[in-house]
């Protein structure tokens, strides 16, 4: 049984969320690499096939059967979904045409490969069983031969012998198409281009919110996470509403404003409610005021029915008041994190994203599991304890100095429980990736925008980390800041509580970002210097729209 049919034989029997989250860890660039090539490079729209690919997974677990080659089920039912997310025919004739135009080319550059990308898993997906097994065993799970050959029930060499096998195959049904590739050549682009990296973060909102959809339609007790994954304020919309999902969101601007929309909308209608419900209860507890005089001994009907009356009101008045204690808070957030089981919700988010920021670290230092989930225990707290925190900074309009204080005083006490759970060494290189989250975070999210081999996407990523790193410190000094000033925008806590702040930092980002494309090309190409600037602005458009949802959301309610 391979691990990921061990993930999935877990869930099914124990329904364990953290199987599941390791089982989607495991082959969410599988789903994700293939919904981008589906869908024509359209990463929002591939997101969401993924998403909905997972849900289904959830939903269908306990429905497959416990030899399924989960990578082939998986693909399969990701060329399913896209094909009805574009609705088919249109998209794919149009896709055929770009490839014949290309066979009047003939040659075998990137952007040609490209242009082929999407007709390439439709191909796949047209295989026998067997056939498609082995393509995504070699090269869309990146497996070994000899692990090709445990997974088919052979060995090595007859899994060498089925793969050349499924080559040909898959050649010759791009050739019917009109795709002039050699066998090599498409095995080239298999090795190299068949896996791109899904987003940070991406992962872990689809977990939450497909393991919500399966409880949702498992017909168990409907609980907060199953109620916000069937509206349209989803488990990925709250991880966001809390320092944007503890990573840099590299956010497409038009999402995120569509995210403001409903945060808004959903804010104005609690306005109206809260409004309507005030006038509603100032009218009833006139009636009650009225009914407290002690009735006539002449048992008039009237007054006993405006006596009767007045105590409806009272009682619809204390309903009323129990009902809004559980919802409204200082902001619409405090309002959420009231709710026992939304505050649950909302921190496991966090401590979900926070273990994939940390992971590196916990791994560079040999931490072990129990002391890796304290950490991250005690930095989603910190992040539940600063809605609050935000929330009071906004409404007592406290000035810069004064915030500053506010935040350098939550900082020093998060520092000394750290120091006091990882040691002194331990702390000190804490801190040191703490303050360079910005460079490692875009070393990694921008390696899946490289081209080239895995080794050499390694080595390229390690540089533009260094390169990160020496930019981050030029920018610093130029700008009179410490060394250890927090550069992810959304992890600095001061930018949500002031847009002045928050403005400050993009700034900071957006230089850094700058003498960094003006100095990479000694080493990425000029097509990646252009992918890097679109990088950057995708990166400072998304932060932007991320401090704002979260400013707006942690912001006073009004009266």
């Amino acid at each position: 049984m391979t691990d990921g049919q061990q993930m999935l034989a877990q869930y099914v029997e124990t329904g364990s969320e953290t199987a599941f989250r390791e089982l989607v860890t495991c082959y969410v660039d599988l789903v994700y690499s293939a919904a981008v090539r589906l869908v024509n490079d359209d990463t929002h729209l591939a997101e969401d096939v993924t998403q909905t690919v997972f849900a289904d997974l959830a939903r269908m677990a306990r429905t497959l059967s416990r030899e399924v080659m989960l990578g082939g089920w998986l693909h399969r039912h990701t060329c399913f979904v896209a094909s009805k997310t574009m609705r088919g025919e249109r998209r794919r004739q149009a896709r055929e045409r770009q490839a014949v135009e290309m066979n009047a080319i003939e040659d075998h550059s990137e952007a040609n490969l490209a242009r082929v990308a999407p007709m390439l898993d439709d191909a796949i997906n047209q295989l026998g069983a067997e056939d498609r097994a082995a393509i995504l065993l070699r090269f869309f799970e990146q497996n070994d031969f000899r692990s090709v050959g445990e997974a088919l029930g052979s060995n090595e060499e007859a899994a060498r012998k089925r793969v050349d096998r499924a080559l040909d195959k898959l050649h010759a049904s791009l050739t019917r198409r009109g795709v002039a590739l050699s066998v090599s050549v498409l095995r080239t682009a298999l090795a190299s281009q068949a896996v791109t990296a899904a987003p940070v973060g991406l992962a872990a909102s689809i977990s939450g919110a497909a393991l919500a959809g399966a409880a949702a339609g498992g017909g168990a007790t409907l609980t907060i996470l199953e109620i916000m994954s069937m509206t349209k304020l989803k488990v990925g919309i709250i991880t966001a509403v809390v320092a944007a999902g503890v990573t840099i969101p590299w956010v497409m601007q038009q999402r995120t404003q569509t995210r403001l929309h409903e945060a808004n909308e959903s804010l104005r209608q609690q306005t109206e409610t809260n409004s309507q419900l005030a006038e509603e209860n100032e009218r009833l507890s006139r009636l009650a005021a009225r009914a407290t005089t002690p009735a006539p001994t002449s048992n008039n009907p009237s007054l006993e029915l405006v006596r009767l009356r007045g105590e409806v009101g009272r009682l619809r008045q204390e309903t009323a008041s129990a009902a809004l204690s559980k919802t409204n808070g200082p902001s619409a957030l405090s309002g959420m994190t009231a709710n026992p089981e939304m505050y649950k919700v909302i921190r496991d988010q966090q401590k979900m994203g926070l273990s994939m920021v940390y992971k590196d670290f916990t791994n560079r230092v040999n931490l072990p599991p129990e002391q890796s989930e304290l950490l991250v225990n005690l930095l989603a707290d910190e992040v539940m304890e600063n809605i609050d925190r935000i929330t009071e900074v906004l409404s007592d309009g406290k000035s810069p100095a004064e915030m500053n204080q506010i935040f350098a005083a939550q900082e020093a006490a998060l520092s000394e429980k750290v120091k006091a759970l990882l040691g002194p060494e331990g702390f000190g290189e804490y801190q040191e990736y703490t303050k360079n989250l910005a460079s490692h975070l875009t070393a990694e999210q921008f390696k899946g925008m490289m081209t080239g081999e895995k080794d050499a996407k390694d080595e390229k990523s390690k540089q533009l980390y260094q390169l990160m790193l020496a930019a981050t410190q030029s920018e610093l000094a130029s700008a009179s800041l410490p060394l250890d000033y927090q550069t992810v925008p959304t992890l600095n806590f001061r930018n949500i509580a002031s847009e002045a702040e928050g403005e400050r930092n993009l700034k900071l980002l957006d230089s850094i970002y700058g003498r960094v494309a003006a100095q990479a090309g000694s080493f990425l190409s000029e097509q990646e210097i252009t992918r890097f600037i679109e990088f950057r602005e995708k990166a400072i458009n998304g932060n932007r729209m991320a401090l704002t949802l979260n400013r707006k959301l942690m912001a006073p309610a009004t009266p």
